[in-house]
């Protein structure tokens, strides 16, 4: 019959030897498992058998106390840096529907690992400390503050994402994530995303942004023309994003010459936002038509918006953030400094809703997984009237009346 194992966190047999390099001292060795089930080693030493004895078992207990679970890669006193490239690690292997997260989500989570987490006032805590509503707030105070509230979200969804798989493997109890609130930034930080200076040069990131405005015909012709006049090879961009309404994500990092169709007009967007966000799209025939001089001039290797100045990294991902203040500088050539990336995608919508198009199929061209968020995306709060003259019940006999 097998010997039954050992609870853990229980010594089994202790050997006492003099101590090989304190002279009057006895060493205590014993070995047990931790809450793995891995055999560990420990010693300790004292003046006497027993007392070398009891300080090994003392160093057993404060093991047991000091370690509630967790595995080689996440313990409990894991630093929040260390903590977050095992994460980043994880979310390369993840799968979501038998699909890897795309190239383009893993380089946004690295960015904000390396915005937020590394070097900040968490990154060197342990797990457990750092597991602490009143620490987070105050972290994501910080962000809000300095670099502004959408910063912020993307922190707390990342370090969310740590402590969450953290607790998955056992190194911190619970994750207290669900109990922090969102800070705001304080007005007239340099987080504050609202700008009142009349001699702005808008570079002031998204200060300026409205978020609720569609293009008019007008501002979208002088958009592509201050687009055309730009050297940083942005009226492409700007014309297919108005041409299809896509995310400006997805345009950069999700559509691929092998996704584009010219002898048909279409195009496939491969976002990975929704569940509806991989979708094919009509394309107008001016759109086709500078797609097909584009490839004419940059070649049809890679992502169809990629780098076009390097040969040697040509089709390969633009970063997105310089893209962005490309378009920025577009829109205040063309006096709607109120605009964002995200205004082209409003404008296809808004346009879409005023010609009569069904919820479903604006919400398609979107990529909308729920038609609810598209309704909410064009303002549609209007209540509902109609069904009091449709929902009447038939009746094969007349009412009763009082007399």
């Amino acid at each position: 019959m097998a010997r039954p194992v050992n609870p853990p966190y229980t010594l089994g047999k202790i050997t006492t030897t003099t101590h090989p390099t304190l002279t009057g001292q006895v060493q205590a060795r014993g070995y047990f498992n931790d809450a793995n089930g891995k055999r560990r080693e420990v010693t300790a030493s004292g003046k006497t058998e027993p007392a070398a004895k009891r300080a090994l078992t003392y160093k057993v207990e404060d093991a047991r106390k000091e370690h509630r679970g967790g595995d080689e890669t996440l313990r409990q006193d894991t630093r929040v840096s260390v903590a977050a490239d095992v994460w980043l690690d994880w979310k390369r292997r993840q799968k979501t529907k038998g699909k890897p997260l795309s190239l383009q989500t893993i380089y946004d989570y690295e960015g904000y690992v390396r915005r937020c987490i590394t070097g900040s006032v968490l990154a060197d805590l342990p797990l457990t400390k750092a597991n602490d509503v009143g620490k987070i707030e105050a972290w994501l105070t910080d962000i809000a503050d300095t670099r502004g509230e959408t910063a912020a979200k993307q922190a707390r969804k990342v370090l969310g994402g740590i402590l969450s798989l953290a607790e998955r493997r056992g190194a911190i109890p619970a994750s207290v994530m669900h109990r922090v609130h969102m800070p705001g930034s304080k007005v007239g930080s340099a987080g504050d995303r609202k700008c009142t200076a009349e001699e702005c040069d808008y570079e002031c990131g998204k200060r300026h942004l409205d978020t609720r405005r569609a293009f008019t015909a007008e501002e979208v012709s002088a958009v592509m023309e201050a687009a055309e006049e730009s050297a940083a090879d942005i009226a492409d961009v700007a014309a297919f994003l108005f041409g299809t309404g896509a995310r400006i994500a997805e345009a950069l990092h999700c559509v691929f010459w092998d996704d584009v169709d010219l002898d048909a007009g279409t195009v496939r967007v491969r976002g990975t936002k929704t569940a509806r966000a991989d979708r094919v799209l009509t394309i107008a025939d001016d759109l086709c038509e500078r797609l097909r001089q584009r490839a004419a001039l940059h070649g049809t290797q890679g992502l169809v918006f990629g780098v076009t100045r390097f040969a040697s990294k040509a089709g390969q991902p633009r970063d997105r953030n310089n893209v962005c203040k490309s378009l920025r500088k577009v829109f205040a050539k063309a006096g709607v400094p109120w605009a964002g990336t995200h205004t082209f995608r409003r404008t296809v919508a808004t346009w879409l809703d005023a010609n009569g198009a069904a919820l479903a199929e604006i919400a398609n061209q979107l990529g909308h997984a729920d038609t609810n968020v598209t309704a909410n995306y064009l303002g549609r709060t209007g209540t509902p009237t109609r069904a009091a003259s449709v929902m009447v019940l038939p009746t094969a006999r007349p009412l009763l009346q009082a007399v």
